[in-house]
């Protein structure tokens, strides 16, 4: 089975008509490029894609002017083609339209766009959102355009939180949001210099079924005893993403930074060395 990710470039064919008006077989449609807008997990029927065009070529001439709804592919974005190497990937990634095709209908991921042009078509989809006549358009022609981007915003912040993250470096989030996990380890890190009330964690999540394991850091303003009553028990990924405070901060403004502390790979304690340090402290006092 192919393994998708938010971000990927694929080839499809997008239709003319949009799915949920088509009457009987229309088969009027092109084969594009699209930008994938959701990985894909046990729960998801079919993919999320926005189409990518470049209007006859239009889109590359230097007095080109960008449409409301549109987000420049960047250049030096390319796959590779037997036939003729790397080939360059060009146009616009139209946001007034989502439409959900079976992985069947879907090539094998071509290339993938980074973060920030990730980043970008969200803040163009959450603008053209404040504009009515979008707004009917998309409820009309793609109903189900803000659960989809609703998922790519949640994978969206946790790639930009390294959340869910290997060894490698690699965010998983988006393969793991629907599983459950539990704290295997955990790091306090002390609290954050720009708010006192802000506690980091770095925890080490293990996947109940699989086993998998996965690094993220946490800011919390719970206490160390509300963290050992609430963090013991199994949660799914999605959960564990909302347990951090910057997670409420980046729907906000999904531009802002911070500064965290670095994970010491040997400073790691298992989270019920933790709770029962809590106990102990408890005690004493």
């Amino acid at each position: 089975m192919i393994e998708y990710h938010s971000g990927d470039i694929v080839r499809v064919f997008y239709p003319y008509t949009p799915k949920v008006m088509q009457k009987g077989n229309n088969n009027l449609g092109k084969n594009r490029f699209g930008l994938v807008i959701n990985a894909g997990n046990n729960s998801t029927v079919a993919l999320p894609i926005l189409q990518i065009v470049s209007h006859q070529g239009k889109t590359q001439r230097p007095d080109y002017i960008l449409r409301e709804d549109e987000v420049r592919i960047p250049e030096g974005v390319t796959y590779f083609k037997r036939s003729k190497g790397r080939v360059p990937i060009y146009g616009v990634i139209k946001t007034e339209r989502i439409e959900f095709f079976d992985d069947d209908e879907i090539s094998k991921p071509l290339t993938t766009i980074d973060l920030e042009t990730k980043i970008a078509v969200l803040k163009r989809y959450k603008h053209i959102m404040t504009i009515p006549i979008y707004v009917k358009t998309m409820n009309k022609e793609s109903p189900h355009h803000q659960k989809a981007m609703e998922i790519f915003e949640q994978a969206i912040i946790a790639e930009k939180l390294k959340f869910l993250s290997t060894d490698s470096g690699k965010c998983m989030y988006e393969h793991e949001e629907h599983s459950l996990l539990r704290i295997n380890k955990i790091q306090p890190m002390g609290k954050l210099a720009a708010n006192k009330r802000i506690h980091v964690y770095a925890v080490k999540l293990t996947d109940v079924e699989t086993q998998d394991s996965f690094f993220c850091t946490i800011f919390t303003m719970k206490k160390e005893k509300q963290i050992a009553k609430e963090w013991g028990k199994a949660k799914k990924g999605m959960d564990w993403l909302k347990e951090d405070e910057r997670y409420y901060l980046l729907k906000k403004n999904i531009d802002r930074e911070w500064e965290e502390p670095t994970p010491y790979p040997n400073r790691y304690m298992p989270f019920s060395a933790f709770c029962e340090k809590i106990r102990e402290n408890s005690m004493e006092r």
